[in-house]
């Protein structure tokens, strides 16, 4: 009976984790986005090329282990650590919906020592100085995507780990994209991703609708329309219910018409602001211990929606344990802000992020 406890509570946590961060994850691109700015990878499991997501591989036939001492980057390093050296990081992705850039980047930390949970959101427009090993390898593997403006942002580095086969049949996840988008993220910002989730196309709609919506306060009115993607939203300003429909659009939104007509561009950090005020209200009114009763149900509505590294019965119940825990003892929740300053480089808008300095 208390493995079989343990086991349920287990799942409790991964409803909260990924139940919540679906929410939160897929429907980061609207439609301001520049369609130069993206780098594109077909999906061979998916022949009409619509929106990619990462699908089961085929077992590699051969190995690429890599150098000891391997730097992804130009020695980019953030100047500051952002978790606890003993937190459980994990990660939540998701493609755009018309290329296979991550648009979504966020990372789950939980510091049991602290009894916090924080939420960093690592903005699309991020530059990644690649080191000469990367650079090298496309230039062997995928020269053309040397010329392809955005290469450097770091929505772009699963692609660019897909396409350098990056630790190909020898990493952690076994999947290129997401090994070299981990070991980036390790290398700059010094956080160990210890899981992932990457969340379905359709997730958001189906998981808010399942938990009957979300109350959450929208900052201004949200009025934007574009047939291209199927986008239509709008929603007045105000404390209010959430369906499934306007949950997806309140994360989607960036720019739109406000009440005089003018067109606004509200930026990427705006949306994540957003994002971030969506998943905390989330997890206040979703992840109770009342849910429990309904594990099962959920546990079948996460596995539709999402794609996560926790796969054994172990983790899962570690994860459970300490979602138990959260609960319990309110663990209190933080987001964490990047810092950065804007910066135009190769003629494409950059967030250079604040850097360690020299031998730090």
């Amino acid at each position: 009976m208390y493995g079989s406890k343990r086991a349920r509570i287990l799942i409790s946590l991964l409803a909260t984790i990924f139940v919540v961060f679906s929410s939160l994850m897929f429907f980061q691109n609207l439609s301001a986005g520049n369609p130069d700015n993206k780098l594109h990878i077909p999906d061979d499991n998916n022949p009409s090329d619509q929106i990619p997501e990462p699908a089961q591989e085929t077992d590699p036939t051969e190995e690429t282990p890599l150098p000891n001492e391997l730097k992804l980057t130009n020695n980019q390093k953030y100047f500051e650590l952002l978790v606890s050296p003993n937190s459980i990081n994990v990660m939540i992705t998701a493609s755009d919906v018309v290329s296979w850039n991550f648009d979504t980047i966020m990372i789950l930390s939980i510091d049991k020592a602290d009894q916090v949970i924080r939420m960093i959101s690592l903005p699309r427009d991020i530059y990644i100085d690649y080191s000469d090993f990367v650079i090298d390898e496309l230039r062997e593997k995928k020269p053309s995507y040397l010329n392809e403006k955005g290469m450097n942002k770091i929505n772009a580095v699963p692609a660019v780990g897909n396409a350098i086969e990056y630790k190909k049949n020898v990493g952690r996840f076994q999947k290129p994209y997401i090994d070299f988008l981990c070991d980036i993220i390790e290398e700059i910002f010094g956080i160990h991703i210890d899981d992932y989730a990457y969340v379905k196309v359709q997730g958001v709609r189906n998981i808010v609708e399942y938990f009957g919506g979300v109350y959450i306060n929208v900052p201004i009115l949200m009025n934007y329309v574009d047939p291209v993607q199927n986008l239509d939203i709008y929603i007045e300003p105000g404390y209010q219910r959430l369906n499934g429909k306007q949950a997806e659009g309140f994360l989607r939104f960036r720019q739109g018409w406000n009440e005089h007509g003018v067109m606004i561009n509200h930026g990427d950090i705006f949306r994540k602001k957003n994002q971030i005020a969506f998943m905390q209200a989330f997890i206040k009114q979703k992840v109770t211990l009342s849910n429990l009763a309904r594990i099962s149900e959920i546990a079948e509505v996460i596995q539709r929606n999402v794609i996560t590294s926790v796969m054994d019965l172990e983790t899962v119940i570690s994860y459970g344990a300490l979602a138990e825990e959260a609960v319990l003892n309110e663990y209190r929740m933080e987001s964490v802000d990047i810092q950065f300053e804007d910066k135009r480089i190769n003629g494409l808008e950059y967030i250079v992020i604040k850097q360690a300095e020299a031998g730090s």
